[in-house]
C-alpha cells in the first residue's frame, strides 16, 4: 500500500527546485528539476545533512537553474502607500511589490530598496521623476508632491444659499453658456473642458463656496493662482471667466466689477518658452520606422499621424469611413473633433500610407470601424484618446524616441514643419491640417522662411567669395595698408594725404 502523500519539508524550508514522490514500495525519494520538461535529477543522501544540501546545489547548477528560495504568501493585505504614484500589490506566491505607475496603462517601475528605507525613497524619486518626463505634464510634478488621500471636507448636501459663490457656480453648469444653445448663438463647453473646469473651480469651494462671491477678490484670485503652475493658473482664469462672463449676462455682475480685470496668467509666455510639444526629427522617424516595420500596429499608428496630419482627437477614431473618394481620388476625409465637426479636412493619400494600409490589412491587424485600437476577443475596437496616445508613447519610447515632451503631437508639428519648406501656401496648410485661423501656418512658414533666407544669404556669400581675384589679396603697395597690415579691396585704399570722400 502506498505511503499517504504529504510534504515532508521542514517548516522553514523554502528552497526552489526541490521535489518529493514516494516508490511503490512506499519509500521516500528527493529530486532537483528546474522546468517542467526537462529531466530530474535524484539525491540519495538523508534529508537534512550536508551531503543532501551539497547534492541539491549541485543539482540546480547541472540543470542550469538560479538559486532562489519560495515565496510565503502573504497572511495581511499591506494598506496602500499615501504617496502619489506609489502603489503596492501581492503576486500570486504572495511576494509584497512596490512600484511607481504614472496613470493605468502605462509602464510599472519596481522599486527594489527596502520600504521604509531611505534608498526606498530616493528610488521613489527617481523613478516618479523619470516617469514624469516620459509621460507626464507640470500638473503632476505638483502632484507628486501630495499625499493620495488628502483630508477633504465632503460636499455640503444642503441647498447653497442665493449669493453665494456655490449658488452661482452651480447656476453656471445649468446655463447656456456651460451647455449651450444654438439658437441663442451659445456653443456650450467641450465635455473635456467640463470636467477641467470642474476640478479648478469646486477646489476653491470647500473655503469660499458658502461665502458671498464677493469673496472671489482680485488679490484671492492671484494668491489661488500662485499655488498652481502658469498652465493650471492659466486654465483657472479662463474657468473664472467663464463664470463671469454668464453673471455679467444675467445681471447678477456689472461688467465693471469684474475681479479678473487686470489680472494676467504666464501660460502663454510659460507655453512658448518650453516651446510645447517638441517636433520628431528625421532620426526620430528613422529610429522608429527600423524599430516597427510595416504590418505592425505601432507602425499603423506612427503612419495614421505621420500621413494624414491629423490630430490626437481625430488619429485615435480614424477609420476605413473616413477614406474615401473625391474627385476620382482616395483622399483622408474627417470632420475635426476640434472644431466640434464644423472643420473638415480633407486630403490626398499618401502612395507611402497605402503601401502601409496594405501591408497592416495582410498582417490583419486593421478593425472594421477604426484603424488602431484596443484587441478584444480578436477584434479590433476603438480607444479614447488618452489610451491611444499612451499606447503610441510606449512604442515610441521602445523604438528609443523618449525625450520629455515628444509625442504624437510632435509628429503632426514635424510635418507642418515639411509642409513649410515644400512651399506649400496658408490656404493649403489650414485645408491640410485642419486650422481656421491663418496665424497657425504663417508660425511655420515664417520660421521656413527665414532658414531658406539664411541659407541663400550664405550661398551669395559663398558665390562671392569664390569669385574673388587673388590679386585683390596680394600683398603690394597698391594694395596693402601700411599702417595696420590689413588686406583691403583696391577701392577701400586712400592715397597717402588724401582723406575720405563723402
Amino acid at each position: 500500500m502506498l505511503q499517504e502523500e504529504h510534504d515532508p519539508r521542514e517548516a522553514g524550508d523554502r528552497r526552489m527546485y526541490l521535489y518529493f514522490n514516494y516508490s511503490e514500495s512506499g519509500s521516500l525519494r528527493w529530486y532537483v528539476k528546474v522546468s517542467r520538461k526537462g529531466r530530474r535529477i535524484g539525491i540519495s543522501e538523508e534529508y537534512g545533512s550536508p551531503a543532501f544540501d551539497a547534492a541539491y546545489d549541485a543539482g540546480v547548477v547541472t540543470l542550469g537553474g538560479a538559486m532562489r528560495m519560495r515565496r510565503v504568501k502573504s497572511t495581511v493585505k499591506p494598506d496602500q502607500p499615501e504617496r502619489r504614484y506609489l502603489n503596492i500589490d501581492v503576486s500570486q506566491r504572495g511576494q509584497v511589490r512596490y512600484y511607481v505607475q504614472l496613470r493605468n496603462k502605462l509602464p510599472k517601475i519596481r522599486i527594489t530598496a527596502e520600504f521604509g528605507a531611505p534608498e526606498f525613497d530616493a528610488e521613489v524619486d527617481a523613478a516618479v521623476a523619470g516617469q514624469i518626463a516620459l509621460f507626464g505634464n507640470d500638473t503632476d510634478y505638483v502632484n507628486a508632491q501630495k499625499q493620495r488621500n488628502e483630508d477633504r471636507p465632503a460636499p455640503p448636501t444642503a441647498p447653497a444659499k442665493p449669493g453665494t459663490l456655490r449658488w452661482y457656480w452651480n447656476g453656471y453648469k445649468q446655463s447656456d453658456h456651460w451647455l449651450g444653445d444654438l439658437s441663442v448663438g451659445l456653443q456650450g463647453l467641450a465635455a473635456s473642458t467640463r470636467t477641467q473646469r470642474i476640478g479648478l473651480v469646486e477646489s476653491l469651494l470647500p473655503d469660499n463656496g458658502e461665502k458671498p462671491f464677493a469673496v472671489l477678490t482680485r488679490k484671492v484670485i492671484k494668491a489661488e493662482m500662485k499655488a498652481r503652475t502658469p498652465s493650471q493658473a492659466g486654465n483657472l482664469l479662463s474657468a473664472l471667466r467663464g463664470l463671469i462672463r454668464w453673471m455679467i449676462d444675467e445681471g447678477h455682475l456689472g461688467e465693471d466689477d469684474d475681479p479678473t480685470i487686470g489680472v494676467r496668467s504666464g501660460k502663454a509666455k510659460a507655453s512658448r518658452e518650453s516651446g510645447g510639444f517638441l517636433p520628431w526629427t528625421e532620426n526620430d522617424m528613422a529610429r522608429y520606422r527600423t524599430k516597427w516595420p510595416l504590418g505592425t500596429e505601432a507602425r499603423l499608428m506612427f503612419d495614421v499621424l505621420h500621413y494624414t496630419f491629423l490630430r490626437l482627437g481625430d488619429a485615435h477614431r480614424f477609420g476605413p469611413a473616413h477614406l474615401r473618394q473625391v474627385v476620382r481620388k482616395m483622399a483622408v476625409q474627417i470632420a475635426t473633433e476640434k472644431s466640434r465637426g464644423n472643420t473638415t479636412v480633407t486630403v490626398r493619400v499618401h502612395p507611402a500610407f497605402a503601401e502601409s494600409l496594405r501591408a497592416a490589412r495582410a498582417a490583419g491587424i486593421v478593425g472594421v470601424d477604426v484603424f488602431t485600437g484596443k484587441l478584444v476577443r480578436g477584434r479590433v475596437q476603438p480607444m479614447n484618446k488618452k489610451a491611444w496616445a499612451a499606447k503610441f508613447k510606449k512604442y515610441a519610447v521602445l523604438a528609443g524616441v523618449n525625450e520629455p515632451k515628444k509625442s504624437c503631437h510632435g509628429v503632426r508639428k514635424a510635418r507642418a514643419e515639411v509642409a513649410a519648406y515644400a512651399d506649400c501656401t496658408e490656404s493649403q496648410m489650414m485645408a491640410m491640417f485642419g486650422w481656421t485661423d491663418p496665424k497657425m501656418p504663417a508660425h511655420y512658414i515664417a520660421q521656413a522662411n527665414r532658414e531658406k533666407l539664411g541659407f541663400s544669404g550664405m550661398d551669395k556669400v559663398v558665390a562671392f567669395d569664390h569669385s574673388e581675384s587673388a590679386a585683390d589679396f596680394e600683398a603690394n603697395e597698391a594694395g596693402t595698408d601700411t599702417l595696420n597690415g590689413v588686406v583691403t579691396f583696391p577701392g577701400n585704399i586712400r592715397k597717402k594725404g588724401q582723406g575720405f570722400q563723402g
